[in-house]
């Protein structure tokens, strides 16, 4: 008997730090902060832990250092009971998030990632060696352009499907991205990625470059979606803003989670953007992820509405 669609997703697992100040600092300024938060982190870890309790069978991969603070993201991890867990234990310090949210919900993140790269491509690439034709590669921006691109061969090759959430964008081009079948950017970094100043004409300018789909997240304005055609504006679920950390990654790990289940693509994405309101009206990023009980509320949800249509 065949086994479920996994869910493979490599990328990082750090110790965030974060910060809650009024409002952010000016160059060379000094400001204290009102409270201070100590959590599991990181993009590839929050969108595991997302993915996993949207329903998908994770196999998570990152890389800790042999300290302290990998030990807690490993035993928090554990508590998830993901399909698989491949973390690798490393000489170096488990990679640190910086985090400062202003009253209003903005956040701005400093990353280390010395840990997290501390593999080679082959290494990286040892880690999926079983994916398989019926399995998704979901990735991110924090491991080098070569690891990235190794892993997402060796991916394609198999004939898994691939997405990529173009975050932090730190590759030199976007040879990584036309790979894919589809990728996930904000306004920012879409436009970076394509050298434009608007963010629909650097989907359409990606989309043309080989993924089937690209979708442009556009915070509270909700999200652009394009895969041939008209793009497509679908607006956020309203939400009171509290924090913003980790809404990104909420919505990329829930929409790749609901993807390997056959959920039609608009829905998902629609459930993703619900599960992401959820996050955004929290303070906190791994203790404002949406639970497995909240998640499938949502699914449900968003399906019961689809079946009214």
């Amino acid at each position: 008997m065949s086994g479920p669609n996994r869910l493979f997703v490599v990328g990082n697992a750090v110790s965030d730090l974060t910060l809650r100040v009024e409002r952010a600092p000016h160059a060379g300024e000094s400001i204290l902060a009102d409270h201070m938060q100590r959590a599991p982190g990181g993009k590839g870890l929050n969108q595991a832990v997302a993915a996993h309790r949207a329903g998908a069978a994770v196999v998570f991969h990152a890389t800790i250092g042999d300290d302290g603070e990998g030990a807690d993201i490993a035993e928090r991890l554990d508590a998830e009971r993901m399909h698989a867990l491949r973390l690798v234990r490393h000489a170096l310090p488990t990679d640190l998030s910086v985090l400062t949210v202003t009253r209003n919900g903005e956040n701005a993140i400093i990353t280390t990632a010395g840990c997290t790269r501390a593999l080679s491509a082959a290494a990286l690439v040892a880690q999926v060696a079983d994916i398989t034709a019926t399995d998704t590669l979901l990735m991110q921006g924090n491991l080098s352009l070569e690891c990235s691109r190794a892993v997402i061969d060796h991916a394609r090759a198999a004939g898994a499907t691939v997405i990529v959430n173009a975050a932090p964008w730190c590759w030199h081009d976007a040879s990584a991205l036309a790979l894919c079948d589809g990728v996930v950017a904000n306004e920012g970094e879409i436009c970076a990625i394509a050298g434009v100043d608007d963010p629909k004409r650097g989907a359409v300018q990606l989309l043309a470059q080989g993924p089937r789909w690209v979708i442009v997240t556009l915070g509270a304005r909700g999200a652009l979606v394009v895969r041939g055609g008209e793009p497509l504006h679908m607006p956020a679920a309203p939400v009171v803003p509290i924090d913003t950390s980790g809404a990104g990654d909420v919505f990329c790990g829930v929409l790749a989670a609901l993807c390997t289940q056959a959920v039609p693509f608009l829905r998902a994405i629609e459930c993703a953007q619900l599960a992401a309101a959820i996050t955004v009206g929290r303070p906190g990023t791994f203790s404002a992820i949406p639970s497995a009980e909240e998640m499938q509320r949502v699914i449900r949800k968003v399906s019961d509405r689809a079946a009214l249509n």
